[in-house]
């Protein structure tokens, strides 16, 4: 089959990029297209993000396809998703659609409604070749594990797929594939070309506003050493130089020695590598020799989930970590000369005023002890999450308007007026880069060895000024798009809801020994 694989585009994902100078490809697409490679499939890659065209003009482009398949991992994707696929559909209804990832996952049976052909449910690389070739060979798809589909107007789900027990077994990446020009990390170095890599899938933790655990089981899963290194030395004959590792948690307990024989053999094969990665601060805290050998193999920078200065609210988020162990993470990787980027959430459903406000001030107090960088998001109902469906339930969702599900924009009903939430985190978000890079040249951040990523970052920063600076002036208009859109929310039907709400109890994927679940002392650093 001639299979086209398309990365939806997000109105709000230059926002990202203007703010932050990185663009990242879409590894997913990328194993999948590896997989059906191997398979024997043709196999195509597009980006909107990189390419934007109305959905009718790129309907018009693919018909020469036999099915065209759209990730969704984020929610804010679904709605271009959406579109193309309507547009598709328009001008060939046997052109075959269908959608992966996690808003296509937990929202199956408004994705079919919507008129796609399939879903794939969880992870995708067994479950997308299992699929394209029933089709091909004009098989049911009753017979393939992890799908919803409609028959006769009927949703039917077959049954849940085990994930994958090893890791290595997943196909090489079809990096080929992707525009490699198109995706840099400009605040690191001006056009740098900027690779993604998975070493590790899955979470141990129970964080109540985030989906990957739904989405990956609550287990984490490595590859081994010889296999993440045959990765990054692809990567590096194709010239990339730096590399950002998606793995939603870098180190778990259990996994620090052999994620240090990881980092020992990157310093030795591939010593030229640059690399980001994503870690809690507990695991910074309780290990910092870990961190001190991750440094040392490149990683110049990490990104930590700091997501509140209130502890309260950090228990209610079922975060496992306190306000104290951030600080602590923050001056650790700043003394290893590493590059902290911390993400932030306000306008959590249980989270007051007050708490708000210290968030915000401990963001302040955290730019003086040495973070870099810092993004607030505000509190977003992910399908899959917890929270999703305990908002749901109580009907404390504004909108299902999905081009706001971008943690960009107030989607609930809580302590916080939700337009004062969103001025609070445009305004914190102005508050900390004013304090770390205008007050930090009067020796208010607590030495750290000479970091020239964080300096070019800095001035990565202070270039955008004039934009920074025409975005702060349209705050008062923005606030006043975000009132009147939640004004007139868009609205799920009493019978979508009820489908939505069966479908968070049906089970993505199937375990199957000796799949490893790791065991994490929530909490202890």
């Amino acid at each position: 089959m001639k299979i086209l694989l398309v990365k939806p585009y997000d109105p709000y994902g230059e926002g990202y990029y203007n703010s932050f100078g990185i663009r990242m490809p879409p590894l997913g697409l990328a194993e999948l297209a590896g997989g059906l490679r191997d398979a024997g499939h043709e196999v195509s890659i597009y980006d909107r993000m990189i390419h934007k065209s109305a959905p009718e003009e790129f309907a018009r482009k693919v018909l020469n396809y036999d099915a065209v398949g759209f990730t969704t991992i984020a929610t804010s994707y679904y709605p271009d998703a959406a579109d193309v696929a309507k547009a598709i559909k328009k001008e060939d209804k046997d052109l075959v659609t269908f959608a992966g990832g996690h808003h296509a996952t937990f929202m199956y049976p408004v994705v079919l409604r919507d008129g796609f052909d399939y879903v794939v449910r969880g992870e995708g690389e067994v479950t997308t070749v299992d699929l394209m070739n029933s089709i091909a060979n004009g098989r049911s798809p009753s017979s393939v594990q992890g799908i919803a589909y409609t028959d006769h107007g009927e949703v039917k789900l077959t049954p849940p797929r085990p994930p994958l027990a090893n890791l290595d077994e997943s196909p090489m990446p079809a990096w080929d594939l992707i525009e490699q020009d198109s995706y840099r990390a400009d605040v690191i170095e001006r056009g740098a070309k900027f690779a993604t890599i998975e070493t590790a899938r899955g979470c141990p933790y129970n964080c109540e506003f985030c989906s990957v655990t739904a989405m990956w089981g609550h287990s984490w899963r490595m590859k081994s050493e010889g296999r993440i290194m045959k990765e990054i030395n692809a990567l590096r004959d194709m010239g990339y130089k730096y590399m950002f590792f998606v793995d939603d948690d870098l180190v778990i307990p259990g996994s620090e020695e052999s994620r240090k024989r990881l980092f020992s053999s990157i310093s030795q094969q591939a010593p030229d590598v640059r690399w980001f990665a994503q870690i809690r601060a507990d695991l910074v805290v309780r290990r910092p020799d870990v961190m001190e050998a991750a440094a040392k193999a490149g990683m110049i920078l990490a990104f930590i989930g700091i997501e509140s200065g209130d502890d309260k609210t950090l228990r209610e988020m079922k975060k496992g970590i306190t306000t104290n162990m951030s600080a602590r993470a923050v001056e650790v990787l700043h003394k290893l000369g590493v590059t902290v980027f911390g993400g932030m959430i306000l306008g959590a459903p249980y989270e007051t005023w007050d708490s708000l406000k210290r968030s915000v001030k401990f963001s302040i107090e955290l730019a003086k002890r040495g973070l870099d960088a810092i993004q607030f998001t505000l509190y977003t109902p992910l399908p899959g999450s917890t929270s999703f469906y305990k908002l749901l339930k109580d009907n404390k969702i504004i909108s299902f308007d999905w081009h706001l599900y971008d943690c960009l924009h107030p989607l609930l009903r809580g302590s916080v007026n939700p337009v004062w939430a969103y001025l609070a985190s445009r305004v914190a978000n102005y508050a900390f880069y004013i304090e770390r890079y205008l007050f930090s040249k009067s020796g208010l951040v607590i030495k750290g060895p000479e970091n020239r990523y964080a300096a070019t970052m800095g001035k990565y920063v202070m270039g955008r000024l004039p934009l920074q600076m025409f975005y702060v002036l349209k705050i008062p208009y923005d606030v006043l798009q975000v009132a009147r859109t939640l004004a007139r929310p868009k609205l799920l039907g009493q019978d979508e809801i009820s489908s939505v709400m069966r479908a968070g109890l049906e089970p993505v994927f199937q375990l199957r020994p000796p799949l490893p679940t790791a065991r994490v002392p929530i909490g202890k650093a």
